[in-house]
Formats: C-alpha cells, sequence, structure tokens
C-alpha cells in the first residue's frame, strides 16, 4: 500500500540505503562499457503523475490506470492488481505520496522509486514502487510492485529527489563486435533491429549474483529483473504476514543493495 508527504521532490535526507554514486562507465566483461541512456528523473515524473492522478481522479482509480497487467499489491498477502482493484471504490480523500529516491537500470526497462506517504486522516509512512518501462500505449511507465507500511514517525523533509543509473555491462553483438548501446537502445549507425510492434528485448542474466533468500520454505517469495540485468528485486510475504523488499543495481563491478526494508502486515 501507499504514502504521502508534503509533494516535494526530494534527496537532502536520501535514505541510509541509498548508495553513494560510483564512477560512470564501470562495467566488466568483453567489449567496452555501454552508455547508460535511462533516465531516472522519468522514474521520479511518472511517480509525481501517479499522486496527481490519485488526487484527481481517486485513489483506486490512479491506482487502476497506470498499473501494467502483471501489478501486483500487498493487503498482506501477494494480489494480482487488476483482481484486487477491479471494483473498489476511491476513497474521499486519497493517500498521498512524495518521491525521495529513484533508482533505474542501464537500459532503462526498469525501475524503482522510495518515498514517503501521509494518509487521508493522519498518519505517516513510507513506500516502494517498481516501474516497467512500456512498449505500447500512452504512458512511458506503468507501476508493477507496490508495497510499503506506516512509520511511526514521518520521514524526515527534503528538497528534491535523488535519481541514479545502475553502470552498463560491456556486450559483445552476435558478430563478436562490442556494443555500444544497451538492449533496445540504438547504437549510433546501426540499423534497426526487426522486431514485431511490442516486442521487448530478450531478457539478459543478472550482471551479477545477489544474496540467496533467506526466508523460510512456507514464505512467498518472487524476484524480478530488468532486461538487461543491471537492476533486480525481490518481494516477500512472510509467515506472520510482514513483507520484505529488497532491491540490488549494479555499481562498481558488482549488485548492490540500495533498497532493504521490512513491513508489518497492519501498517497499510
Amino acid at each position: 500500500m501507499k504514502r504521502v508527504i508534503p509533494l516535494i521532490l526530494l534527496a537532502t535526507a536520501v535514505p541510509s540505503f541509498a548508495q553513494p554514486a560510483p564512477r560512470p562507465d564501470a562495467g566488466e566483461g568483453p567489449g567496452r562499457p555501454q552508455r547508460a541512456y535511462a533516465n531516472p528523473s522519468a522514474l521520479i515524473a511518472a511517480d509525481i503523475a501517479f499522486a496527481r492522478l490519485a488526487r484527481e481522479k481517486g485513489q483506486w482509480t490512479a491506482f487502476r490506470e497506470m498499473a501494467d497487467d502483471a501489478a501486483e499489491i500487498f493487503e498482506p498477502a501477494r494480489a494480482l492488481a487488476k483482481t484486487a482493484l477491479k471494483d473498489r471504490a476511491d476513497p474521499p480523500v486519497p493517500v498521498q505520496w512524495a518521491t525521495r529516491a529513484a533508482w533505474i537500470s542501464c537500459d532503462g526497462s526498469a525501475g524503482l522509486t522510495y518515498g514517503g506517504w501521509t494518509g487521508a486522516t493522519g498518519g505517516n509512512g513510507e513506500y516502494v514502487t517498481v516501474w516497467q518501462s512500456q512498449t505500447k500505449g500512452k504512458l512511458p511507465w506503468k507501476w508493477l510492485l507496490d508495497d510499503g507500511g506506516a512509520l511511526a514517525q514521518p520521514l524526515p523533509q527534503a528538497d528534491w529527489a535523488e535519481g541514479k543509473v545502475a553502470d552498463c555491462l560491456a556486450r559483445r553483438g552476435p558478430d563478436g563486435k562490442p556494443e555500444d548501446a544497451p538492449d533496445g537502445a540504438m547504437r549510433p549507425g546501426a540499423r534497426p533491429e526487426k522486431r514485431k510492434a511490442g516486442d521487448l528485448p530478450p531478457l539478459r542474466p543478472l550482471a551479477g549474483p545477489i544474496p540467496p533468500s533467506d526466508a523460510p520454505a512456507d514464505a512467498d517469495s518472487k524476484q524480478g529483473q530488468s532486461r538487461d540485468g543491471t537492476l533486480a528485486w525481490r518481494s516477500t510475504v512472510m509467515p506472520d504476514g510482514s513483507r520484505r523488499f529488497t532491491a540490488w543495481i549494479w555499481k562498481d563491478g558488482a549488485m548492490r543493495e540500495v533498497v532493504a526494508r521490512t513491513f508489518r502486515p497492519d501498517g497499510a
């Protein structure tokens, strides 16, 4: 569930789990590192538009309109958003939220935002939203996963939202020559790859290993990633109803943890 604090873009108090930005153009493997084509400000803009739509058209209307077909929420069990929210009435006053930080994969295929929310009748909390870029339709981004919980104290005020881009991997094309652009992006002078409308580039392996899940066998745990493997996340519903969310991006030759949060089952 979601969110809010006054709608200010922030980063002065970026959460402690956000890692400092390492050097650009880090990458390993054959070839040379690709240039990042991703824009984290686009994620921040999508999250701001999401909050604005909730204020203007209603909270659950906004969730439905901006949800990917595979979007999931937690109540506290994992649920498919298009089923769980199909006939849900909008509350008179929506929860509101503001972005504090954003992380995006090198190829710009996926990213996540973190921020704070304020309830309609008081109360504060935090949220995390996973976003997926769209190849069809009017919206460039739709949310893929949304979770959060209440906080005893609101997040500290901040002046702007900070965005970070995963380092790019060095790749070789089918001809063995270095590729200069991430999957889905045009290399200078290259001819467009022949794909059907809406087709996605291939899903690459993760850029590096991430820690194995330590959740018990009866937990509900799922993992996702960007198409180029430079961003990954894991969401877990524990047997007691609490949820864990962890995310990593490729930085300085390793998958670095950027978010690690646990949400209580009563912290909607």
